[in-house]
């Protein structure tokens, strides 16, 4: 049940609950079965009995008629009407209104070929219950942490970004979370067989954030807008760098969390001040736009920068519950009147005593 007046954006719920107002009027109805118990009882006997009205006592009874029998029943059931009346039966009507103010989040997903090295190590049980640690590929470990990731944004309007020499918008911004998670699990990279997802090879990452922010800016209402940017390399592609990029997603009011994916592993001693991840500028753009830099050079590592981005970015939902009531007590009320009036009735329809 959607109410006429909540906000667009607003989930309501509404429950329908049956109650009392005076419940305490309902330990009156034992009452009634007392009585009717009592009605049924004999009376004491008379002390004198004069010889000469034992012949006429049978005639001057009144005899046992079908009215007779039922205008008692119709009096109890007029006092027990009466008295749930009394007691305000009623339906509770409960609306919960939840007003979500969800975030846009766009995810920049690096898809070039760098990101099949196997060095993303999870923690994992086999089949016998034993614990064991396995090294999958980064672009493995990113598909499921950031699918794990999404699910735990149900209010939250997500798109889809992939880049590797060029940037490609897979997905706009959708609450429609289950088809974000499957492009995601479509995610390929190139083999012997096929060119990857993404044919040209490289690192535009400029162009990865120029892309995801232009979709986001599209959405003028939103208060909070991210960027969510998963790399393993430093940019080497595309018409815009990084940095600029960066600041114009600022002036948009948008930040960036960069997450530097993979182990950062020296070729030889004498490459051992070249980084194979451009950390510097990574730090930079999460600085420019207000975001932070991860580092997650494992699967914990990776699934840890994730839950702080979500305990970062909350989505404020406030809730409101209005309760009415529905007053019931006018049918009891009613079938009271109704039997009391049968009762009288039947009570007049009885045959006088025989003179």
């Amino acid at each position: 049940m959607i109410l006429a007046n909540a906000p667009a954006d607003a989930v309501v719920e509404a429950t329908r609950e049956f109650t009392f107002a005076q419940p305490a009027w309902l330990w009156a109805l034992p009452l009634i079965l007392l009585f009717l118990f009592l009605r049924r009882r004999q009376g004491t006997t008379a002390s004198l009995v004069h010889p000469t009205v034992r012949f006429a006592a049978a005639q001057l009874r009144r005899p046992a008629t079908l009215a007779g029998r039922i205008g008692p029943i119709c009096m109890a059931l007029a006092m027990a009407a009466l008295i749930i009346a009394l007691a305000r039966p009623q339906w509770k009507n409960q609306h919960t209104e939840e007003s979500v103010s969800g975030i846009d989040i766009m995810i920049a997903c690096d898809l070039s070929g760098s990101m099949a090295s196997r060095d993303m190590l999870f923690t994992a049980r086999d089949s016998l219950g034993r614990t064991q640690r396995a090294a999958i590929d980064r672009l493995t470990a990113a598909k499921y942490v950031i699918s794990e990731f999404i699910t735990g944004r149900p209010n939250d309007r997500i798109g889809l970004v992939a880049f590797a020499g060029k940037a490609k918008l897979c997905s706009p911004l959708t609450l429609d979370h289950g088809i974000v998670r499957y492009i995601i699990r479509e995610f390929y990279l190139a083999d012997d067989r096929r060119p990857g997802y993404i044919a040209e090879d490289g690192t535009a990452i400029g162009t990865a954030i120029a892309s995801a922010a232009l979709r986001l800016d599209e959405r003028k209402e939103t208060k909070s807008k991210v960027i969510i940017l998963v790399t393993d390399g430093m940019s080497n592609r595309g018409s815009i760098s990084p940095v600029d990029a960066a600041k114009q997603a600022a002036e948009l009011g948008i930040k960036i969390f960069t997450i530097a994916i993979g182990k950062d592993e020296r070729l030889s001693r004498y490459t051992a001040n070249i980084d194979t991840f451009d950390e510097k500028t990574l730090r930079e753009i999460a600085r420019i736009t207000g975001g932070q830099f991860y580092r997650a050079s494992s699967g914990a590592r990776l699934q840890k920068a994730f839950e702080n981005i979500d305990k970062l970015e909350k989505t404020e939902a406030k809730r409101r519950t209005l309760i009415s009531f529905d007053e019931l007590f006018t049918w009891p009320l009613a079938a009271a009147a109704l039997f009391l009036t049968l009762g009288i009735a039947l009570n007049f329809a009885r045959p006088k005593p025989a003179p």
